[in-house]
C-alpha cells in the first residue's frame, strides 16, 4: 500500500487542500496518507474500498480517512461522479482542534467510526440530512472560493468554514448513532482506545511497548499511534516518558533517602544515561540538582 506525504500535495505554510475529482479521476491505487481528509460525493455514485469492504457512495455522503488508513475510490463504469476531497493537517486548526477532539460525536465520526467497520456491520460514511447537505455544500463552495483567488486573510476563512464543516460532521453523527447498536458498536471500540491509555498510564513501570498498547485498542501500531498523537498531543514515546519523568520528580521529593538509581528503576527507566538525559530535558537540572534546590 502507498503512503502520501502531505508535503507532496500541500503547502508546508499552509497544510490545506480542496479538489473536486470527477469520474476517471477518482480511480486510484491502494493507499494511506498522513494526513486527515474528508470526502464528500457532490453528485452522482461511486465506490469506496476500505480494508477488503466496499461501500456504496451516493449524493450527501460524508465520510473522514484518518492518517494511516487505507482506502481507495473506484469511479462506477457509465456513472458520473463528482467527489470533494479535503485535505489538511489537524495542526492547521491549532486551538480549535483541541475544542474538536472534546467533543465526543466528532472524534466518533472522525476516528473511531472508520474503524469500527473494519471487523463489525456500521458503513464508513455518513449520509448527510437534507439540511447538513445544504450546509456542507455551502461552506465547501466557500472553502473552494477561498482556496482559488487566495485573498488576504484566506487561511482564516477556510480555518472557520472547515471547523464549521466539522462540528456538523459531528452533529449528524450523532443524530445518526442514536440506534442502539451503532452506538454499542462505536462506545466498544473507544473504549478499546480508552483501555490502551489505562494501559499505559498503570503499566508504565514495566516495558510498555507501543505494539502493546495498540493491541489493547485493537488497533494496528501506525493507526494508533496517529490517533494517540492526535487525542494526546504529543507521540506515544512522549507520553511515555512524561509519565515515567512525573513519577520520578515526585520520588525525589518524597524519598530523599532513595538513591537516584533507584528512583530511575522505579520510574521505568532501564537505563540510568537515559534517564539522566530526559530528566534534564525535562527540568533543566540533573536529579541530584532538583533534589538539592
Amino acid at each position: 500500500m502507498k503512503l502520501l506525504a502531505y508535503t507532496s500535495i500541500m503547502s508546508e505554510a499552509f497544510p490545506f487542500k480542496i479538489q473536486i475529482k470527477e469520474n476517471e479521476q477518482l480511480n486510484s491505487d491502494s493507499h494511506a496518507h498522513d494526513y486527515f481528509q474528508i470526502c464528500y460525493v457532490l453528485k452522482g455514485t461511486c465506490l469506496h474500498h476500505a480494508h477488503g469492504k466496499r461501500v456504496s457512495l451516493v449524493k450527501g455522503d460524508l465520510f473522514s480517512i484518518p492518517p494511516m488508513y487505507g482506502h481507495m475510490l473506484e469511479a462506477l463504469p457509465d456513472q458520473e461522479a463528482q467527489v470533494v476531497h479535503i485535505d489538511f493537517l489537524p495542526s492547521l486548526l491549532d486551538r480549535h482542534m483541541a475544542g474538536l477532539l472534546a467533543m465526543d460525536s466528532f472524534v466518533d465520526f472522525a476516528f473511531i467510526q472508520p474503524f469500527v467497520q473494519f471487523q463489525d456491520n456500521l458503513l464508513p460514511k455518513l449520509n448527510l440530512s437534507y439540511e447538513g447537505q445544504l450546509a456542507t455544500e455551502q461552506l465547501i463552495a466557500g472553502m473552494m472560493g477561498e482556496f482559488l483567488r487566495q485573498d488576504s486573510g484566506f487561511p482564516l476563512m477556510i480555518k472557520s468554514d472547515l471547523q464549521k464543516l466539522l462540528v456538523i460532521a459531528g452533529r449528524e453523527f450523532l443524530q445518526y448513532s442514536q440506534h442502539d447498536g451503532e452506538r454499542q458498536l462505536v462506545s466498544q471500540h473507544r473504549e478499546h482506545f480508552e483501555q490502551a491509555l489505562r494501559y499505559i498510564d498503570t503499566c508504565y513501570r514495566d516495558p510498555v511497548r507501543l505494539q502493546d498498547a495498540a493491541s489493547k485498542a485493537a488497533m494496528s501500531p501506525s493507526y494508533f499511534s496517529t490517533i494517540f498523537k492526535l487525542m494526546k498531543g504529543m507521540t506515544f514515546v512522549d507520553y511515555l516518558n512524561e509519565i515515567r519523568l512525573n513519577e520520578a520528580v515526585r520520588m525525589l521529593k518524597e524519598h530523599p533517602d532513595w538513591s537516584v538509581e533507584r528512583i530511575s528503576a522505579e520510574a521505568g527507566f532501564n537505563h540510568l544515561t537515559h534517564f539522566y538525559r530526559m530528566f534534564k530535558r525535562k527540568t533543566g537540572v540533573t536529579p541530584a540538582q532538583y533534589r538539592n534546590n
